[in-house]
C-alpha cells in the first residue's frame, strides 16, 4: 500500500506552494523575518485532492475542516467559501468561525469537556449538530437542549479500540476520546444510544477518529467492521435504527520526506469497506471525512533568516532567527519539516549540517527532512520551512519574550496580503500585565 518516495512526490513537496524565490526575498525585506506565508491556491488544491480520493464511495461525502489545525482568517474564510463543514471544539473557535461569516449549520461541535454551560452557549449560537463522548456530557447536552427548547442532532463518538500505525494515535484501549463499543460502565456506546433514544435529541450517527499521520488505512477497515457489528447488535433492540451520518475522522497524512500512503491510496481501501458496510446495513448514509493537517499543512511556509554559522570538526551549525516557539512540533514530535536555502546554491558542504534555532534551549535543533536542501547556507541567506500550515501558528508562544511573527497570504489572484501583523514588544509587555499598576506592597 505504501509506495516508496518517488521523484513526483518530492517535486510536489518542494514546489507547494510555488512561491517565486524573488518574491520570498522581497517579502522578507519588506516585512522582516521570520514570517509565515499561506498560499490560498494550495489550500484549494489540497481540498480537491482529498475530495477526489473519496469519489469511490457510493453515497454523499462531506469534507470537514478541523479548525484546531490553523484558525487564521484566510484559511477559515477559504474553506467557508468552499462550503466545507467545520469541526469545532471550543467556544473560542466558534467565535472565530462566526466572525468569518460562517454558518452555524455547517458546524460539527465536538467538545472534550462537554460542560452544560458551554453546550448551552453553542446551541444558543445556532449550532444544531453535536458529538457526545461521555454519559455526563450527554446528560449535560440533554439538559441544555431542554432548557432552550431545542432538539439538536447528535452523533456518538466511539473508540473502536483498533490498532493504528500513526504518528499520533487516538484509538487505543481505555483512551481519552470517545466511548467503547462494549463494556459495563455508563460510558459505553450502547448506554449513550439508549439514553438518546428516550430524549429530545435527534440521533444522527457515529463518529470516530483514529489518529494523525496514519501510515496504513487498514485501521479504518477494522474500525468499520467493529462499528457494523455494534450497529447490527443494537438493531435487535431498535429495529429501525438508522445511521444517517458516519464521521470517520481524519488522519490523511502529509508528505514530509518519508513514505506515506497518498490520499488516493487511502480512499481506495476505505471506500470499498464503506460501500460494503452501508449496503449490508441498508442505510443512506452521508460519510464525513475530517482533515486539519492535510488541508492546511502544505499551504504554508515559514521564511527565516540565517543569522550565524559555526563549525565544530566535521559539523556545521546553521543558526536561523526562528525557533521551536514557531514550529513546536519540531520539538514535540521531532517533525521533519522539509527545508531549503534561498537563494539556492550549487555549493557542496562537506559537513554534517545542523539547523539550529535562536532559543536558548538544547531542544531547539530542527530535525532535517530527507529531502531538505541546506547546501550553501551562509549568513544573510534564508531558510524556508515547508508544510508548516498545521499546528504551528496555533502553538506560537512568547518564549524569551518572542513576539508573534506576521502572517502573509498569497490569494488566488496572486496578490500578497497581510493577514496578521507582527506583534510589537510593547504589545507583548502589555499582554503579560506589564502596564498594570501593582501597589508596591503587593510585590515581593
Amino acid at each position: 500500500m505504501v509506495e516508496a518516495v518517488n521523484d513526483y512526490l518530492e517535486q510536489q513537496t518542494l514546489t507547494k506552494p510555488s512561491i517565486p524565490v524573488a518574491d520570498m526575498i522581497e517579502l522578507a525585506t519588506k516585512y522582516g523575518t521570520p514570517f509565515y506565508l499561506i498560499d490560498q491556491p494550495t489550500l484549494i488544491s489540497s481540498l480537491r485532492e482529498l475530495e477526489d480520493s473519496y469519489r469511490g464511495y457510493s453515497g454523499l461525502v462531506r469534507i470537514t475542516y478541523s479548525m484546531k489545525a490553523n484558525f487564521n482568517s484566510i484559511v477559515v474564510r477559504t474553506f467557508i467559501k468552499e462550503n466545507l463543514l467545520f469541526d469545532i471544539t471550543s467556544v473560542g473557535e466558534l467565535f472565530f468561525y462566526l466572525k468569518c461569516s460562517g454558518k452555524p449549520e455547517n458546524i460539527i461541535y465536538t467538545s472534550v469537556t462537554e460542560e452544560e454551560e458551554e453546550l448551552a452557549e453553542v446551541l444558543s449560537a445556532g449550532v444544531d449538530r453535536l458529538v457526545v463522548s461521555s454519559f455526563n456530557g450527554l446528560t449535560n447536552l440533554i439538559n441544555a437542549s431542554e432548557s432552550l427548547g431545542l432538539a439538536p442532532s447528535v452523533m456518538i463518538r466511539v473508540n473502536p479500540e483498533v490498532g493504528v500505525r500513526a504518528e499520533v494515535k487516538a484509538s487505543y484501549r481505555q483512551g481519552k476520546f470517545g466511548v467503547t463499543l462494549s463494556g459495563s460502565s455508563l460510558d459505553t456506546a450502547s448506554t449513550l444510544l439508549k439514553k438518546i433514544m428516550s430524549s429530545v435529541l435527534d440521533f444522527e450517527g457515529f463518529h470516530f477518529h483514529l489518529g494523525s499521520q496514519i501510515e496504513n488505512p487498514i485501521c479504518f477497515v477494522n474500525a468499520l467492521e467493529k462499528l457494523e457489528a455494534f450497529i447490527t447488535r443494537m438493531r435487535r433492540e431498535y429495529p429501525d435504527l438508522d445511521v444517517k451520518v458516519l464521521d470517520i475522522g481524519g488522519g490523511t497524512p502529509v508528505f514530509y520526506g518519508s513514505p506515506i500512503p497518498t490520499p488516493g491510496e487511502m480512499g481506495s481501501m476505505i471506500c470499498p469497506a464503506l460501500n460494503s458496510m452501508i449496503e449490508r446495513l441498508g442505510t443512506d448514509t452521508t460519510v464525513i471525512v475530517e482533515s486539519g493537517r492535510f488541508l492546511s499543512s502544505p499551504a504554508c511556509i515559514l521564511v527565516s533568516k540565517i543569522v550565524n554559522t559555526k563549525v565544530h570538526g566535521f559539523q556545521k551549525f546553521i543558526f536561523v532567527d526562528a525557533g521551536y516557539h514557531l514550529l513546536l512540533d519540531a520539538a514535540l514530535l521531532r517533525q521533519e519539516y522539509p527545508q531549503e536555502v534561498i537563494p539556492p546554491s550549487d555549493q557542496t558542504d562537506h559537513f554534517k549540517l545542523n539547523l539550529a534555532g535562536r532559543l536558548c534551549d538544547t531542544y531547539d535543533i530542527f530535525p532535517i527532512s530527507p529531502i531538505s536542501k541546506l547546501q550553501g547556507a551562509d549568513p544573510g541567506k534564508f531558510v524556508v520551512f515547508r508544510n508548516v500550515g498545521a499546528y504551528s501558528v496555533v502553538f506560537n508562544m512568547p518564549f524569551h519574550c518572542m513576539t508573534k511573527p506576521p502572517i502573509l497570504a498569497r490569494t488566488s489572484d496572486s496578490e500578497y496580503v497581510l493577514t496578521r501583523r507582527r506583534q510589537t514588544i510593547n504589545e507583548l509587555f502589555e499582554e503579560e500585565g506589564g502596564n498594570l499598576m501593582i501597589p508596591a506592597s503587593g510585590i515581593g
